[in-house]
């Protein structure tokens, strides 16, 4: 019941930095200014927990630079495609549709060789789509925009790519150093982009603590998710990990009252339903959870 419960707060914590962003995002913060700020402090802060609890600081000779690539050259580009999908639409509409990813890292999967076409694989996907389709069109603008919708597609594309090639390319690295290196490679790669782009400023007084906030439940979020990830294993822990969403919908709807339309939630049910079977249908041993963004 313990692992069960550091689950649900990890679940929790990520729903948190959701409404946080999209908080932030309404305020006009660009999301170079958001990201930068939001990925070093919580860059550091894991780099603390490390030291703390004796793990590795720097991932294995011959993983390095593929730790790091994948914050630069991936996790960057994913981070501000879904922020960008924030100022587009609401925390609810982002969040549930960013949960299709399971089903596309399903078919990368199976495209791959690494794993095979089940029943229960196939009834995964196809609710997962069909959900997904169902929150871009049932929600309306109010819930999110055209442009919101390509940014979210965006988002799960390189996502699903850092996750498959996460798998692959760091397999020696400790599971918290590498999201320690995730979050400092987005942090570099994100002030990169924002002063090519002249894009970042100083934030308000109120959008800076709650960038401060969401740096917080961030780490915070990752030192859970990584706690639980060696104590329930990857599916199990993936499973848990979709009530991310649902309590993005559920928070949003509270804090930021985001007002939900019937055939989102409908939407919405099917998505998570979806990621759920896509995770039990899996064998631990060919699955990589990765903590969402």
């Amino acid at each position: 019941m313990r692992d069960l419960a550091l689950a649900l707060l990890a679940a929790f914590c990520f729903g948190c930095t959701i409404v946080l962003q999209r908080w932030v995002a309404k305020e006009g913060v660009s999301s170079s200014t958001a990201l930068g700020l939001r990925f070093w402090m919580a860059g550091l802060f894991l780099l603390a927990v490390l030291r703390v609890v004796g793990r590795p600081l720097l991932p294995p000779r011959g993983e390095r630079f593929w730790a790091i690539f994948l914050g630069i050259g991936l996790y960057t580009f994913e981070s501000t495609c879904f922020y960008l999908a924030l100022e587009r639409g609401t925390a609810a509409a982002v969040s549930l549709l960013f949960y299709m990813y399971p089903a596309v890292v399903t078919i990368v999967e199976v495209a791959l060789g690494t794993m095979r076409v089940r029943l229960v694989t196939s009834v995964s996907l196809l609710l997962a789509l069909v959900g997904g389709t169902i929150v871009a069109v049932g929600g309306g603008r109010v819930a999110i925009s055209v442009g919101g919708v390509g940014f979210v597609l965006g988002s799960i594309a390189i996502f699903s790519t850092y996750v498959v090639l996460g798998h692959r390319v760091i397999p020696r690295t400790d599971a918290l150093t590498a999201a320690t290196w995730t979050a400092l490679g987005a942090a570099v790669g994100v002030t990169v982009l924002g002063i090519g782009q002249q894009a970042l400023h100083r934030p308000s007084g109120r959008a800076f603590v709650a960038i401060v906030a969401t740096a917080a439940v961030t780490a915070i979020a990752f030192t859970l998710f990584f706690v639980v990830l060696t104590r329930l294993g990857p599916s199990r822990t993936a499973i848990v990990m979709a009530l991310e969403a649902v309590f993005g919908v559920v928070l949003s709807a509270i804090f930021l009252g985001e007002g939900l339309r019937p055939l989102v939630l409908v939407g919405g049910a099917a998505i998570l339903a979806g990621a759920v079977l896509a995770a039990i249908s899996q064998p631990a041993e060919q699955q990589e959870a990765a903590p969402p963004p």
